[in-house]
């Protein structure tokens, strides 16, 4: 552990960063804590603690008398603080964290002068909460993940999420296959399917 390599470092300023975190299951049901360190900004030991098993994985094998004390005061007093704050915080941010927005899907095509081809488009965003599984679909078959560009979650300004994933296609492809950009997600009682051209939302993307 980065806390007692740091015993040999006796010279200037060291830094010991230490981050406990804690999951919260369906129906207040408490997950794992979450352990990580670094050491003058060096990444240490990442753990996991199994509160049901009173259980440790982690990438280094400690000591059993270590791992016996440490398990008392994850249990007895991090894993209590950590599930009190975080339900105080469910309590202010309820609606704001419980809340579901459904996205917007649509399915561009964009002109590529210098290969002569087209970038199709699968764009979701707008969607709360981050979870969402979005498929591009050629003839109602998901294209091969190695095809496709992009697929990052990322942020938008009010709060919500936005996920893109793009195919390179030539004039041809384009002309004699069916592609289709589909989505599911939390907020939708049924998948959205949005065939080219199809497309719910008629503004520019110049971005694409």
């Amino acid at each position: 552990m980065c806390c007692i390599c740091s015993l040999y470092f006796t010279l200037g300023i060291q830094s010991l960063q230490t981050i406990f975190g804690c999951d919260m299951l369906d129906h207040n049901t408490p997950g794992r804590m979450i352990y990580n360190e670094s050491f003058n900004g060096h990444s240490g030991d990442q753990v996991y603690f199994s509160i049901n098993d009173k259980a440790f994985e982690t990438l280094y094998r400690w000591i059993p008398f270590v791992n016996k004390q440490l398990a008392m005061v994850v249990s007895d007093i991090y894993q209590p603080i950590c599930l009190s704050g975080l339900h105080e915080m469910l309590k202010i941010h309820r609606n704001n964290v419980m809340r579901k927005v459904k996205p917007r899907v649509r399915l561009l095509q964009k002109a590529l002068p210098d290969t002569g081809g087209v970038r199709v488009t699968c764009l979701a965003t707008g969607f709360y909460p981050r979870h969402i599984n979005l498929t591009l679909l050629r003839d109602g078959q998901p294209v091969a993940e190695q095809q496709i560009s992009g697929g990052e979650l990322l942020p938008n300004g009010d709060g919500s999420y936005q996920m893109r994933k793009s195919l390179e296609v030539s004039t041809e492809e384009l002309q004699h296959h069916q592609y289709t950009c589909t989505a599911q997600h939390l907020s939708l009682d049924n998948k959205i399917d949005i065939p080219l051209g199809e497309e719910e939302d008629d503004e520019d993307d110049d971005e694409f």
